[in-house]
């Protein structure tokens, strides 16, 4: 691999974390507009409607990222499963 493909690498990996960034953003603000709308619990289904991120993605980001969860959502569900719930934040 040249210096070229390696700098041209590195580039797409710092893209790829500013998008990590912008999908939680994302995701943070639509949990807030479901607790505005008085949602104390929301489907995978839901979230993936109203912003078409990948239920993978959304998944992820619920489990793995810095998503800012509002005091009104209690749990979020995924099939029967519930995958983040306030109690155990």
């Amino acid at each position: 691999m040249s210096e070229k493909d390696i700098k041209k690498s590195n580039s797409s990996e710092n893209n790829y974390e500013m998008n990590w960034e912008r999908y939680e953003k994302a995701l943070s603000k639509v949990l807030q507009n479901f607790a505005n709308r008085g949602y104390e619990k929301v489907t995978i289904e839901e979230l993936w409607v109203e912003t078409s991120l990948p239920k993978d993605l959304l998944l992820e980001l619920i489990k793995e990222r810095n998503i800012v969860f509002p005091e009104e959502i209690k749990e979020i569900k995924y099939k029967n499963d519930i995958i983040w719930s306030s109690n155990k934040g």
